[in-house]
């Protein structure tokens, strides 16, 4: 290989490990997405690698989530305990999102979700002259710009093997609050688009490469803040541990040589521009306190959900990628106001600039 085949290829490889997660997961529980993620080696759990200095990368991901449904008897039930539940038929998450190396340690990217929600339902509880009214109530379809993630994640580690990154942010309310149902009334928070809400992001990432095999953990947290309608949604938290296995051509590592032009020859790992396979499974926790409404807690929200899903990516010579996961819930505890999940498919697309 040449060596501007050589300074090409270690940014390369470091823009489409990063193109994977630089949009959020779908929303475990609530209607709104919880923390972003930057650089990966799945779907959801993020890589602690960071592009090179300068270096680019653009990425679009399409999250699909079934929830179990329940009927319009068991909403009924619930209301009549005071919980106004609710469901949905499906709920789609299109983010488009950027990163950019700020150095060879620092990288910064930024997310912009789509979110649509149909056909909600919900169950009322009600007064009137002839007694208590438990009934369903059809609100409709929602769709919207949500809101904004910026994040920012260092490596503080090099070497050929192991990297550990940290990981700060924040989403920003920039997402619509203020959608109406098919009755004309305003949506409650937790179904509009936007919150409302300025939200900080923290968290941490590991990654080692074991031959054609490679190892990832994450955790991020997200604190929610006070938003539209005197809302304050749960805080929200995900990690989980990855591992994905190469198929084709392994990747060489190159000692000694000037990658990022800044004088420092830490080995670096590339592909020889040759196509590749990988297949992963992530095992994944989410986890979404519970929400205050007017200052009072609301006890049937929130939740925890345990995911797994594995899938699949192509990284072509180009520099573009496409992965394909399935998640299904092994384990999940779903407060009554949300409907437990049935499963998700998260399709994401890739390019290194």
């Amino acid at each position: 290989m040449t060596p501007s085949r050589i300074a090409l290829a270690a940014p390369l490889r470091r823009a489409l490990l990063t193109i994977l997660t630089v949009v959020p997961a779908a929303p475990a529980l609530a209607d709104h997405a919880g923390p972003a993620g930057v650089g990966g080696g799945a779907l959801t759990v993020i890589d602690p690698e960071t592009l090179g200095q300068g270096d680019g990368a653009l990425g679009f991901r399409l999250v699909y989530i079934r929830p179990d449904q329940r009927s319009d008897a068991a909403l009924e039930t619930l209301a009549g305990q005071h919980i106004h539940a609710h469901n949905s038929d499906f709920g789609t998450n299109a983010a488009l999102g950027a990163a950019y190396g700020v150095t060879k340690h620092l990288t910064v990217s930024v997310e912009m979700p789509y979110v649509h929600r149909d056909d909600l339902r919900e169950g009322e509880h009600s007064h009137s002259p002839g007694g208590t009214v438990n009934e369903v109530v059809d609100l409709g379809s929602v769709s919207g710009v949500g809101d904004l993630s910026l994040l920012a994640k260092l490596r503080l580690t090099g070497g050929e093997s192991a990297h550990f990154a940290l990981i700060g942010g924040l989403k920003m309310p920039t997402g619509s609050t203020h959608r109406r149902s098919d009755e004309g009334e305003r949506f409650e928070t937790e179904h509009q688009p936007g919150t409302g809400s300025w939200d900080p992001i923290v968290g941490a990432a590991f990654g080692a490469k074991l031959g054609a095999m490679r190892v990832n953990a994450s955790a991020l947290y997200q604190f929610s803040g006070k938003g539209a309608q005197d809302t304050r949604l749960g805080d929200r938290a995900q990690g989980g541990l990855a591992v994905s296995h190469r198929f084709g051509p392994a990747e060489h590592p190159h000692h000694g040589e000037d990658l990022h032009g800044d004088g420092d020859t830490e080995p670096d790992h590339y592909d020889h521009g040759h196509s590749s396979w990988d297949g992963f499974v992530e095992l994944t926790g989410e986890w979404e306190g519970k929400q205050r409404v007017g200052g009072e807690v609301e006890q049937g929200s929130g939740g925890t959900v345990l995911w797994l899903t594995p899938g699949g990516r192509f990284t072509s010579a180009s520099g573009l990628s496409a992965s394909l996961g399935i998640g299904v819930p092994v384990w999940q505890d779903v407060r009554a106001s949300h409907p437990n999940n049935s499963y998700r498919v998260t399709l994401s697309v890739g390019q290194a600039l």
